[in-house]
């Protein structure tokens, strides 16, 4: 008997370290992910603003061609 319970016991010490383990590499990936998902909002935020400044360029030189043509 001494010997099974010193094996399921062992085999509770795995399945803890184990768990930590992939605990800890859960943690690590999902701080990235949001790390990314950061960036990602604020690349489109920066794209969102060139975009509206293309088409604010562009409304200006429509006026300034309309002007040229007076």
């Amino acid at each position: 008997m001494g010997f099974d319970m010193k094996f399921i016991q062992k085999q509770i010490e795995a399945s803890e370290r184990l768990y930590t383990i992939m605990l800890a590499d859960h943690k690590d990936r999902f701080d990235k992910i949001a790390e990314v998902y950061a960036l990602s909002e604020h690349l489109q935020k920066k794209l969102d603003a060139r975009d509206a400044e293309i088409a604010e360029l562009r409304l200006q030189i429509r006026a300034y061609e309309v002007m040229e043509r007076m």
